[in-house]
């Protein structure tokens, strides 16, 4: 599933710390918020972190490339 998601975007349901639910093509992934304070139901794109081999959720701006 982590290679499935890996590049889509989505957008953030909930975020108990220190995870995030991103909501992608009708499937809820958990994944690490990065900044962790990404509010809920802000647009992001899935990366697969290397080191720890999970997904992480960053904020894309307005023209489609993640923030930051």
């Amino acid at each position: 599933m982590d290679e499935w998601a890996h590049g889509a975007s989505g957008r953030t349901v909930t975020w108990p710390a220190p995870d995030t639910y991103v909501l992608i093509e009708g499937v809820l992934l958990r994944m690490l918020p990065e900044p962790a304070a990404t509010p809920r139901g802000t647009e992001v794109l899935v990366d697969l972190d290397p080191t720890s081999g999970r997904l992480v959720a960053r904020p894309v701006g307005r023209d489609g490339a993640p923030r930051g």
